[in-house]
């Protein structure tokens, strides 16, 4: 008689995901869950060799206060509507379980956190006073020329010797809307991009979208940086900004981050097609969120703090074990837009990007992956080495979306073997395609290291 001793000890598992605007956070999620659901050893390999297995997949309910992560809707839209899925527009959670054939005593508990990436420019008031928030955001709209030129009105505007609240918040707003418009993900606060019952932007003016969005969680509680003169010279509007801004942080800033802390495992996607495709702008702005992003995190741990983790998770149950982050994956998604002469290099440009983010994190352990989470394009054999590929293009070439049709040849750049010194938007083409997801749902999209992935997140 076989005995079935798993569920003995259960080890749970807290992942936090997260990744700046159109990183893949959903496609990756969506696919990672149906390739637990529906594990096929060949195609989605775990543990050693031959790989483990996984058996008896439950999905749980959220804990209280989050949204479901909405895998059977995602999958439908990539199926039928012939799309990828509509962006995370609320931070989300999905729960489940199972066994691995490589683990006899244990089960798996695995929590993964989504937290859209709008979000994620709040790190900048995590610990930051409305004075030390004001002086960071106005010190970087001056020095920086692709902030300087959006906000110059508003700049003017606060440094006049009249100060009028309607007109500050609505030059701010303005400012907001220019930088949106010109890709610029510093966006503080977020709400003004993505509000709390997920509203986003709409297409439109500077003005028309200054009109609609407010810089706060309500139109009643705006709040917009000022210079310290301005907070000396008018001192009722800056304890008024000042009052909005703390409830903001405390209310939505920090839970966010709070969340993120509580997992033991961190993934960031970083979208190194669409880096090489913005600029070195879009470069820049990123690294610098991220660097936020760490500063707040605070990933890793001392010697003690893994003593006293291994401790718990032999003597508390898995309810009640403190967590840290220990793990963080880097990785770069959509590695199927690139040739695969050069998939190779984006680990290389993943690692200087953010490789020393991880180093200066005591007891991090850090590992750099592409992955492809639907693989939907294929190479394209030539006799001149030119990279050519063939997928279903999802765009024309300028910009407009094309319907579902036939499978097209077209040409992507060279991926350079380092990041350039500069470089301007539309240097490099990675084009996008529709993704190839099978209509049967038992049936898992076709992957690559993605398993890697997982295997690196629970071992």
């Amino acid at each position: 008689m076989n005995w079935n001793l798993r569920g003995l000890k259960t080890a749970e598992t807290r992942v936090g995901v997260v990744g700046l605007f159109n990183s893949g956070k959903t496609v990756l999620l969506t696919s990672l869950i149906n390739h637990l659901m529906e594990q096929d050893p060949e195609q989605f390999r775990i543990g050693g060799t031959p790989s483990a297995l996984i058996r008896k997949f439950k999905r749980h309910p959220v804990d209280s206060h989050w949204s479901e992560f909405n895998y059977d809707a995602h999958r439908d839209s990539l199926v039928h509507d012939g799309r990828w899925p509509v962006k995370t527009k609320d931070r989300s959670q999905f729960v489940c379980s199972f066994e691995r054939s490589d683990w006899a005593f244990t089960d798996c508990r695995l929590k993964i956190y989504d937290l859209p990436g709008e979000r994620i420019p709040d790190a900048l008031m995590i610990g930051r006073s409305y004075a030390e928030w004001s002086d960071l955001l106005l010190k970087r709209f001056s020095d920086d020329a692709s902030y300087r030129n959006p906000a110059a009105e508003f700049l003017d505007r606060v440094q006049a010797s009249s100060l009028d609240r309607e007109m500050i918040l609505l030059a701010y707003r303005l400012t907001l809307a220019r930088l949106i418009l010109s890709f610029k993900p510093l966006i503080s606060p977020s709400t003004f991009l993505l509000d709390e019952s997920g509203s986003t932007v709409k297409r439109g003016t500077d003005a028309e979208i200054a009109a609609l969005r407010f810089a706060g969680r309500s139109s009643d509680r705006q709040f917009a940086p000022l210079p310290a003169s301005a907070r000396a010279s008018q001192p009722e509007m800056a304890a008024e900004f000042e009052r909005f801004y703390d409830e903001y942080r405390d209310q939505v800033a920090a839970p966010n981050i709070a969340m993120l802390k509580a997992c033991d495992r961190l993934v960031v996607l970083i979208d190194i097609p669409t880096l090489l495709a913005g600029g070195v702008g879009m470069f820049n702005d990123n690294r610098d969120l991220l660097q936020e992003l760490f500063r707040v995190l605070q990933p890793g741990e001392s010697l003690v703090g893994s003593l006293f983790r291994t401790a718990a998770y032999w003597g508390l149950p898995h309810q009640f074990r403190p967590s840290t982050i220990t793990k963080c994956a880097f990785v770069c998604p959509k590695m199927d837009l690139v040739h695969p002469m050069d998939r190779d290099r984006l680990v290389h440009l993943l690692k200087k990007m953010v490789g020393r983010l991880a180093m200066d994190c005591d007891g991090l352990e850090a590992t750099y992956l592409t992955c492809s989470a639907i693989l939907s394009t294929k190479q394209v054999p030539t006799d001149d080495g030119s990279r050519v590929m063939a997928g279903m293009l999802y765009r024309d070439s300028k910009g407009n979306r094309l319907p579902p049709g036939e499978e097209s040849r077209y040409t992507v750049s060279e991926v350079p073997a380092d990041w350039p010194m500069n470089w301007q938007p539309g240097s490099y083409h990675f084009p996008a395609v529709y993704p190839q997801m099978p209509a049967m749902k038992s049936v898992p999209p076709v992957q690559k290291n993605l398993d890697t992935l997982l295997d690196f997140l629970l071992n």
